[in-house]
């Protein structure tokens, strides 16, 4: 790279004008034409000033963030919302230049701990118990939530407004007409045991006792997988306590109890109306054709890393919480 001095020999000013002109020092006074060939001829040298050599250093800087899964790899197997959020993440870290270390929190062991003390970020996925977030804390004060929202006054987040979900889904159930109204779901478990009520339940039973259209002994409550959605269809037809129409947390839920609903003759949605939620790839492809709320959950892993990418390249302290938009798609699963 070219020296003060060689664009000064050129010019035929001294170093120290040429260094006052090239960091546009205000108090100093040349001529225009004096201007111009200083800055024509530092390019043509490719000179740099120190502010230009110090952004290069930034952005040549590769940063390293930990992405830590409150679930275990096998429930993401099973589970494409969370892979899609993760492919979102994986994707968007990679045009961002960020090298990954991903862990799945019921598995961490001393080498990953390692690691992850090495980040210089962190993007939690799921739900995190107050002392795995004092944990997640302790390695980095950079952390990003996705899908949970733990205190938005400290921390960054990328959410959907389950609780409107609900709402929608139910006001649009008493819409076409339904009385009575249940519910499939399931209920996060922590490493240590901690039980997590999901806010589909919480809302559905506080909204739908609002407006008087649920009972007690129509809410199944297992774990978000397809095997408990077939289970909790099937306790439902053993009992013979059909509602009218069923809220399903989640579309891999939704696809186990079809599955239990069409060998035992249940007639969808003549006999029960069923609503899930996610809109997974396979949704559209079940008999009858799944009705669920779209969540854009890859979108959601994108900019949770675009949250990252500010926070580590603006210094920005302000948390954000995002809201991603959800929208019903209807389809022959309802009335």
């Amino acid at each position: 790279m070219a020296t003060l001095k060689e664009i000064a020999e050129k010019v035929g000013v001294s170093p120290a004008t040429i260094s006052r002109v090239l960091n546009e020092d205000k108090n100093i006074s040349v001529k225009e034409e004096t201007r111009i060939k200083i800055f024509n001829i530092a390019k043509e040298l490719g000179y740099k000033t120190i502010a230009e050599r110090y952004l290069d250093k930034k952005i040549q800087r590769k940063y390293k963030v930990g992405v830590v899964f409150s679930h275990s790899e096998k429930v993401e197997l099973e589970d494409s919302y969370y892979r899609s959020i993760k492919f979102g993440i994986e994707n968007q870290c990679k045009k961002r230049g960020f090298d990954i270390v991903k862990s799945y929190y019921p598995d961490i062991d001393d080498s990953t701990t390692k690691k992850l003390h090495r980040v210089d970020g962190i993007i939690a996925v799921g739900w995190f118990t107050p002392a795995e977030i004092k944990e997640l804390n302790l390695i980095s004060k950079n952390i990003i939530f996705v899908d949970s929202c733990p205190d938005e006054e400290k921390f960054d987040s990328v959410v959907v407004d389950l609780r409107k979900i609900v709402e929608n889904v139910i006001n649009y159930f008493i819409k076409i007409g339904y009385n009575r109204i249940g519910f499939i779901g399931g209920q996060d478990t922590a490493y240590d045991g901690t039980i997590n009520m999901d806010s589909r339940e919480s809302t559905f039973r506080e909204y739908g006792k609002f407006k008087g259209v649920i009972s007690e002994k129509d809410i199944y409550i297992g774990s978000f997988t397809t095997l408990d959605g077939y289970n909790l269809a099937s306790k439902i037809i053993q009992e013979k306590n059909i509602p009218e129409a069923l809220f399903i947390a989640n579309d891999s839920m939704a696809i186990g109890a079809l599955k239990a609903f069409n060998e035992n003759a249940i007639n969808i949605p003549n006999d029960l109306s069923i609503i899930s939620v996610n809109d997974i790839p396979n949704a559209k492809f079940t008999f009858p054709s799944l009705s669920t709320v779209r969540i854009h959950s890859e979108f959601m892993g994108i900019e949770a890393v675009e949250l990252m990418f500010q926070k580590l390249e603006m210094n920005r302290e302000i948390p954000l919480k995002i809201l991603v938009p959800t929208k019903l798609i209807l389809r022959n699963s309802s009335k």
